[in-house]
């Protein structure tokens, strides 16, 4: 499992890549766990969830107050797709950087909305 402040490294690479722009809000960091939002516009945020204890993950891509689309391992690895994000659809884990891919192109769908 990964310490915070090597998440943190992974989260600021991907980031960088997948929403330049934008920036890591924290809400709680603490040594052994992180809850952070990263605004994508005024509708539309990631919000990270990360516990080293237990290597729980959760990223969620949440607009207009409601998630869209997520990923999290609670239990087991599974997806909140975009067409049904209350649906939990088993996965292997997916690379942090996919994830971010993955919520870039949906907040290019929400634009067009």
């Amino acid at each position: 499992m990964q310490d915070i402040e090597t998440f943190l490294i992974e989260l600021r690479v991907v980031l960088n890549k997948s929403f330049p722009e934008s920036h890591v809000k924290y809400i709680l960091k603490t040594p052994r766990s992180l809850k952070a939002n990263i605004p994508v516009n005024i509708d539309t945020f990631i919000s990270i969830r990360y516990n080293s204890r237990n290597g729980r993950k959760d990223f969620a891509l949440i607009h207009r107050g409601q998630r869209v689309f997520g990923y999290d391992n609670l239990k087991i690895w599974h997806i909140h797709p975009f067409n049904a994000p209350n649906t939990h659809l088993p996965c292997k884990e997916p690379p942090m950087e996919q994830i971010f891919i993955e919520m870039k192109d949906i907040c290019k769908r929400l634009v067009k909305e």
